[in-house]
């Protein structure tokens, strides 16, 4: 029999990362192929990740050819690994609720891949995003659907005989754009993933239970 627990957010990445990479998460599968097709936008340009976790997307954008990298991640046990796999990365442990510790217009481009789930209020983390980016420059968000969240989907995993949870917020597309509004973010596109959309050789779960399904919420911002 499976135990259900509830931790905060920082305990339970800090539980997670021993397994995080090697664990078969659909959503993890979906935000890194999407990540893919912008990576070349990242390309010569100096670019921060917030809640970086393991550091498998910072490890991306240096093969892309970033010029220069920086993240911060709430998860002590989550920046250990990251320190592993993006060696050239700047790293701060940080919660990305709070001002963000680096100067205005800092950086050229932005990262934000599944972390904005665990935020209650949006307007305080878009208008950290927004500062720390340059004019003229850009942020991707990667996020669960607001559909999946509010059907009582969130970040979960498996550890030995305890399901471990963790806080997940809904955020509708009018939180989304209220927030982007008031950062002054202007909206370049946004992609509805849907579970088909991803190709044969993604997870059996993503392809059958949510073929049809907005599963993945893409953004792309720009100053």
């Amino acid at each position: 029999m499976t135990n259900r627990i509830f931790l905060d957010v920082e305990a339970a990445y800090d539980r997670w990362a021993a397994s995080y990479d090697a664990f078969d998460n659909p959503m993890v599968y979906a935000a890194t192929a999407a990540l893919e097709r912008h990576l070349e936008r990242f390309a010569g340009k100096s670019a921060a990740e917030l809640g970086c976790g393991t550091g498998r997307n910072l490890a991306a954008l240096a093969r892309a050819g970033a010029a220069e990298l920086w993240g911060c991640d709430l998860s002590a046990g989550m920046l250990e690994k990251a320190k592993d796999a993006a060696p050239d990365a700047s790293l701060v442990q940080h919660d990305i609720t709070l001002p963000l510790p680096v100067e205005t217009g800092r950086f050229d481009a932005a990262l934000v891949s599944l972390a904005y789930e665990h935020v209650e209020r949006l307007d305080e983390p878009a208008a950290e995003l927004a500062r720390i980016v340059r004019p003229g420059g850009f942020a991707l968000i990667l996020e669960i659907h607001p559909f999946m969240t509010l059907s009582g989907k969130g970040a979960h995993f498996p550890d030995g005989d305890h399901d471990i949870h963790m806080p997940s917020h809904p955020h509708s597309f009018s939180d989304w754009l209220a927030a982007f509004r008031r950062a002054d973010l202007t909206v370049a596109d946004c992609t509805e993933w849907r579970g088909r959309d991803f190709g044969p050789d993604a997870p059996a779960k993503l392809r059958e239970r949510y073929a049809d399904t907005p599963f993945l919420l893409e953004w792309l911002v720009s100053r």
